[in-house]
């Protein structure tokens, strides 16, 4: 699951975000403004307060404060103002002290009356009165100073984000080239026809890979294009995703092998990047028929891949140990030059890519406006039944050979010369290291 999530996130940061942050630069920028407008603000232009609390009152003023509500508890009224003088006096933020430090102030002869007839009510507001600033706290002092530039970091990297990707391209684009007066020429209106038009024509020349596919249906299938509308480049790729998962990517691009005069298309590789195997990249390369038959470039084609001769229905597969690509050669069409059969003028390529683990089967593809003929099981055939073979004891060696029932055979003497007798016969070829008699 951390696996998943954290390839996500990778996914995503590396296509949609990182190319849309911001420049150093610009956040640089913002930071060195914002110290700039708290050093102004603090210290050079400082900022005039209007109705704050009276907490926030020099001890002087807040003396004076506490002056006014004896002045105001002494006029005569008809109403009890004892509650609500309890409230203001919690706005100071130490009534109580205030109170005692003016009755024994000698400048304040006059008003110890009026002070200790309140004296009662600033007990009571004492417990929840206004905290007393501290203007000695380090983290008081500096976390304007820290927390602003941060904040205003944060926020201009997610407007940024979020206007390149959705601001700009939706609303603020095509509202500059209206109020510019711009309009679509005929040729882009053309362009735009044309490649629906063709769109919908590679539609039907799609393979129809069935359910039945070694690994399901393609998480990709792609037909691409040479050239394309409105251009002449070659280099197409595709994210491969399974549950908006990253899994890898794929495409087809020029071959840059061959050095042919003005970028000519003769070569064109085929790639494919699993993220599970991101030390490699495998590459199998499609070649036009002279480069084929050219020893010379067919060596050159080598360096990046194994060379395929380009024609319509070849496919070339490539395979990781979780992804396969397959790339086929749909319709081709040489331009006409010097060589002939050598630079192409048109090339579509289809483009199906599987993840391995995710399905079974048997494989069977069909291309788009054939029957689609089903396939066949084989007929079961009967488990063979193994026999084991007739058992054949061993044979003992070291028996003396039975005695001969041949009587010997005497030849008639020479003579003057001695008699030999013959040797008896030996039924051992090896001499004596064996017995083949048979056994009874």
């Amino acid at each position: 699951m951390i696996k998943t999530i954290r390839d996500s996130i990778t996914g995503i940061f590396g296509v949609l975000i990182a190319p849309n942050l911001p420049r150093t630069s610009i956040i640089v920028a913002l930071v060195i403004g914002t110290l700039v407008g708290l050093f102004w603000g603090y210290n050079i232009n400082s900022t005039v307060y209007y109705d704050a609390d009276p907490s926030a009152l020099q001890q002087t003023w807040q003396n004076e404060w506490v002056k006014l509500l004896a002045d105001r508890y002494a006029a005569p009224t008809n109403v009890d103002i004892s509650a609500n003088i309890v409230d203001l006096l919690t706005r100071v933020d130490n009534p109580l002290g205030i109170l005692d430090a003016l009755i024994v102030n000698p400048a304040e002869v006059n008003n110890v009356g009026k002070l200790q007839a309140i004296r009662p009510f600033a007990e009571q507001a004492q417990s929840s009165a206004a905290a007393a600033p501290n203007p000695n706290d380090l983290w008081t002092n500096l976390r304007p100073w820290l927390l602003a530039p941060l904040a205003l970091a944060i926020a201009a990297v997610i407007f940024i984000v979020v206007y390149n990707l959705l601001i700009a391209p939706a609303v603020i684009d095509p509202l500059i080239r209206r109020l510019r007066g711009e309009k679509v020429s005929k040729e882009v209106v053309e362009q735009r026809i044309a490649r629906q038009q063709e769109t919908r024509q590679l539609e039907t020349q799609k393979t129809n890979f069935v359910t039945t596919a070694d690994y399901g249906l393609p998480l990709l299938q792609r037909m691409t294009t040479y050239p394309s509308i409105g251009g002449t480049e070659f280099d197409e790729s595709y994210e491969i995703e399974e549950n908006d998962m990253f899994l890898g990517q794929c495409g087809a691009v020029y071959s840059d092998a061959l050095d042919t005069p003005g970028m000519q298309l003769m070569a064109i590789e085929v790639w494919l990047f699993d993220k599970d195997d991101f030390v490699r990249t495998l590459t199998k390369v499609f070649v036009s028929e002279s480069v084929f038959n050219n020893p010379t470039q067919r060596a050159q084609i080598i360096t990046k891949g194994e060379p395929t001769l380009a024609e319509p229905g070849a496919i070339v597969i490539l395979e990781t140990n979780s992804l396969r690509l397959q790339a086929r050669i749909v319709e081709m069409q040489y331009a006409p030059g010097a060589t002939p059969n050598s630079v192409f003028q048109r090339v579509v390529i289809e483009l199906a890519a599987w993840h391995k683990t995710t399905g079974v089967g048997t494989a069977q593809q069909v291309v788009v406006g054939q029957p689609v003929i089903p396939m066949m099981a084989a007929p079961a055939q009967p488990a063979p039944v193994y026999t084991p073979p007739a058992y054949n004891p061993p044979a003992v060696f070291n028996q003396p050979p039975p005695p001969s029932t041949l009587p010997p055979i005497t030849p008639p003497a020479a003579p003057g010369r001695p008699i030999i007798q013959p040797r008896p016969q030996d039924d051992d070829p090896f001499g004596g290291t064996g017995d083949f008699s048979p056994l009874g």
